[in-house]
């Protein structure tokens, strides 16, 4: 004899086959069948975030619990606008980050780091603002980047203060104000990338078009070795100027020296710099906020960008109607 689910009102020759069927009934009352995975997702997010907050909080309550009271002391004191005692607190910063990195306690190499990064950038900040470029230059001599493994420790800090002040001299001065030795330093961290250090370098795209120094031929060298430095750079460069930017990137988007892959990376800058999205680069600093700058297309370099693209074939992937917020990665 027939059985049925009294659920849902199928019917079964056998109670095995109704026992194991699959009956809607017992779906969980939902619109969206990805909600439950959604929110699991989301806990685990939170999760992993409130981790992470955690460490960074014991990261750097390690890293000023292992720095010298005469770090701290000197740190208060550039703070205030002693230039003296701005010098001495780099040399110092730069000797306990080598001691630890050294014995290879990373842990609380990263601690000092961090936990000094912020208020050391400002001390540095509010005294190139205060005495002018020669502050910085000096800095750059005291500290200059020869190779990977010659590399400073302090370096973030110092490029995050050459940064900004090579943007705020770009702004307000124009792009020969800035001493080719800034814009130089800034290049030299292209072998940096995926440390802090590299990231801190992307301002270097403020110096594009620069009489002293050509940003434009030095991306063109490196970009076949290091594309993602590059293509940070770019996206300062648009901020800098769009027209010499667009100018690099479709002398970049034509070389066929690099890869089609690889090409259609480097114009996905176009995404992120249509959103108009702040720099988030130098670190601690906003350009909004201080300089009430924002990025707009101009409409001819717009046109003539997508007319690169089209050329280069990188639209075919993206649709009929597609944008530059399409092309983001």
């Amino acid at each position: 004899m027939p059985h049925e689910c009294d659920a849902c009102g199928e019917t079964f020759n056998t109670l095995s086959r109704l026992r194991l069927h699959d009956c809607p009934a017992d779906e969980p009352e939902s619109e969206d069948p990805l909600s439950s995975f959604d929110a699991f997702r989301d806990s685990i997010s939170d999760a992993l975030d409130a981790n992470m907050r955690q460490q960074s909080s014991e990261r750097r309550k390690r890293g000023v619990e292992a720095a010298s009271d005469a770090l701290k002391t000197t740190l208060e004191e550039a703070a205030q606008g002693d230039i003296d005692a701005a010098l001495m607190m780099i040399g110092r910063y730069e000797r306990e980050l080598r001691e630890y990195h050294d014995r290879e306690d990373y842990d609380t190499y990263r601690g000092i780091l961090w936990a000094f990064y912020e208020p050391a950038a400002a001390a540095l900040d509010e005294n190139a603002t205060r005495e002018g470029w020669d502050f910085l230059v000096d800095l750059i001599d005291g500290y200059p980047r020869e190779s990977t493994a010659e590399e400073p420790l302090v370096s973030p800090v110092i490029e995050n203060a050459v940064g900004r002040h090579v943007i705020r001299t770009r702004l307000e001065d124009g792009v020969a104000a800035i001493p080719v030795e800034a814009v130089v330093y800034l290049g030299s961290f292209w072998e940096s990338m995926g440390d802090v250090s590299g990231e801190e370098s992307l301002t270097y795209g403020w110096g594009i078009d620069h009489p002293g120094h050509s940003v434009m031929d030095h991306l063109q060298d490196v970009v076949t070795e290091e594309l993602f430095w590059v293509h940070g750079v770019l996206s300062h460069a648009f901020y800098a100027d769009q027209h010499a930017a667009a100018d690099l990137l479709e002398a970049l988007l034509t070389d066929e020296r690099i890869d089609y892959e690889d090409r259609y990376t480097l114009a996905s800058v176009l995404g992120t710099v249509d959103y108009d999205s702040p720099p988030q680069i130098p670190r601690y600093w906003d350009l909004r906020e201080e300089l009430d700058y924002h990025f707009e297309f101009d409409e001819a370099v717009r046109s003539r960008l997508r007319e690169t693209i089209e050329a280069e074939g990188f639209h075919r992937r993206l649709g009929d109607d597609w944008t530059f917020s399409d092309m983001e990665l």
